[in-house]
């Protein structure tokens, strides 16, 4: 079977498996006392996890083995998502790739210079990017690139300077752009005192661009300067729609030698049209996904078990928190169904009344009588059962995800492109850690 039809069987059998339990993922949180999520569950699962502690619950969805009778059902769910989503570690022989094919060069002595002013989070992504980009830019012979909402500039600034590519980031933040554009300069000065003058009139500054990207048509009007006419696309977690507009760009202009990009904000998709489903087949099958399901595939599913298998779970109370404050809104005011309410870290210390005056102070409404405050204390209770169910529903992420993410394969190779699409990232650190790498050779 060719890869093209090996994408089409797993996002068929993924399909089958999320509309199966379709219900499961769009409980929302916040509406799990107003619409009781929990007698939503098959009776066999309610007995189950009624009495299962937390740390057994998130070893469970990390695909450990706990000392619980199961029922068939969730067993089958749970190794067919194991089976079907793509996997999160990342993969030896990349690695091993990225490091064959990029030497050592790249100013080493300006090494610590790329990640001034850079987050841990960030260091790890742009450092790892940058290989990727270098990698497959070497493989269809490109030196220059193009970045998408490119912020202050770190990756482009490392592409351009270290891996030296002819660069320009697109970013539709003004501030933001005349801030890369000081750090550009920043490096440049440093550089100075480090690099011998043929060295620093070698560099190549990375050119800024305020755009504010609505259609494919302005990707070809571009003002890239002559040294970039043929080009790669970049984006680093893109939002919403902006990965497969990139996509779509990359397909339709011969301009464009290859991508590297690695989706995000799935939530804010335009789904039905331009965002989700791309590719034909998928269009033809019933994939709707809502927006409570692409919600939570973007949620730290690693880092949060982990969380839970430590016994680190005491302020996911404010889930119920929340959940029961939701209640007493509804009842106050239909009109306040999802109010932005103000976010609160939940303490030991912090009494249900006190979070509901802290949360609701910016909403100017009066809050309820004793009797509410009673059954809100009673709902928090059962603040076990809302981490329980949430915790379900995560289960399922890794899958919703898959299907976004294969669907804009499919959408590649249905165009008669070459189109991968690997773990890169340490999921602890950076959750959507997939790559979409594509070549036009």
């Amino acid at each position: 079977m060719c890869f093209e039809e090996t994408v089409k069987c797993s996002l068929r059998k993924s399909l089958n498996i999320v509309k199966m339990y379709e219900w499961l993922l769009d409980l929302y949180v916040l509406d799990f006392f107003v619409d009781d999520h929990w007698s939503k569950l098959p009776l066999s699962w309610q007995e189950v996890f009624q009495d299962m502690n937390p740390q057994s619950i998130g070893a469970l969805i990390s695909g450990k083995h706990i000392n619980h009778m199961l029922p068939l059902s969730f067993l089958a769910l749970i190794k067919s998502v194991a089976a079907l989503s793509l996997p999160r570690k990342r993969q030896c022989e990349l690695e091993s790739k990225i490091l064959n094919s990029n030497d050592a060069s790249g100013l080493p002595k300006l090494k610590n210079l790329f990640l001034k002013h850079v987050k841990l989070k960030k260091r790890h992504e742009i450092s790892v990017m940058a290989d990727i980009v270098k990698m497959t830019g070497s493989e269809v012979d490109c030196d220059a690139v193009v970045d998408f909402g490119s912020g202050l500039g770190h990756l482009v600034r490392m592409l351009a300077y270290k891996h030296e590519f002819h660069a320009a980031g697109i970013e539709c933040q003004t501030q933001l752009t005349e801030e890369a554009r000081k750090l550009d300069l920043e490096l440049e000065y440093t550089a100075k005192k480090h690099l011998d003058g043929e060295s620093v009139a070698k560099l190549r500054q990375p050119s800024h661009f305020n755009i504010t990207l609505s259609s494919i048509n302005q990707l070809d009007q571009m003002p890239l300067p002559e040294t970039m006419q043929h080009y790669g696309l970049v984006g680093l977690h893109p939002c919403g729609d902006l990965g497969p507009l990139l996509l779509k760009h990359f397909v339709n202009s011969k301009n464009v030698k290859f991508i590297c990009v690695v989706g995000c904000c799935y939530m804010k998709l335009t789904c039905g049209s331009s965002g989700y489903p791309m590719s034909s087949y998928v269009a033809t099958l019933d994939s709707g996904l809502s927006f409570v399901s692409r919600e939570i595939a973007c949620h730290a599913i690693e880092v949060y078990c982990e969380r839970l298998i430590k016994g680190d779970y005491e302020d996911l109370k404010v889930h119920a928190y929340r959940s029961a404050l939701e209640r007493i809104l509804l009842a106050n005011d239909p009109k306040l169904k999802h109010a932005p309410v103000r976010s609160i870290k939940h303490t030991n210390s912090l009494s249900f009344k006190q979070y509901c005056h802290l949360a609701t102070e910016k909403l100017n409404i009066n809050l309820p009588t004793a009797h509410a405050w009673a059954r809100g204390e009673a709902d928090l209770e059962q603040w076990r059962r809302v981490v329980t169910v949430y915790s379900l529903r995560l289960a399922l992420a890794p899958l919703v995800e898959t299907v976004i993410l294969l669907d804009r394969v499919l959408y590649v190779l249905e165009h008669g492109l070459s189109c991968t699409i690997h773990p890169v990232f340490d999921p602890k650190i950076s959750p959507r850690n997939h790559i979409i790498i594509a070549k036009r050779k």
